[in-house]
């Protein structure tokens, strides 16, 4: 799969996330630290919470079911987190932000 579009900058606020379903099927959440963006799957790989709806610190990414955690940057198992989550990669053009879901960054 090529990459796609998800969303523009301004969708996603500095330290915020945001969740998406690609038109491939696909469900990620965009996640922007100042002004890179990174992007995940969009469920957990524990108990397949929508992580979305989880808590973002800028850095971590918490999942609120069982405080399963990430670094966002690199997917790496945090704490109780007992395996890494998918990051994909994310490509910014001008104001629009792509992501490949098969791509890992």
């Amino acid at each position: 799969m090529a990459r796609q579009f998800v969303c523009n900058r301004d969708d996603v606020e500095p330290s915020e996330m945001s969740g998406f379903d690609l038109s491939s099927g696909a469900r990620v959440v965009v996640l922007r630290v100042e002004d890179r963006f990174y992007a995940c799957n969009r469920v957990c790989p524990h108990q397949e919470v929508n992580l979305d709806e989880g808590i973002f610190d800028g850095e971590v990414l918490t999942c609120t079911q069982h405080l399963w955690q990430w670094n966002v940057a690199t997917g790496e198992a945090i704490g109780l987190a007992e395996c890494p989550l998918q990051i994909y990669k994310v490509e910014v053009a001008g104001d629009e932000i792509y992501v490949d879901a098969d791509a890992q960054p």
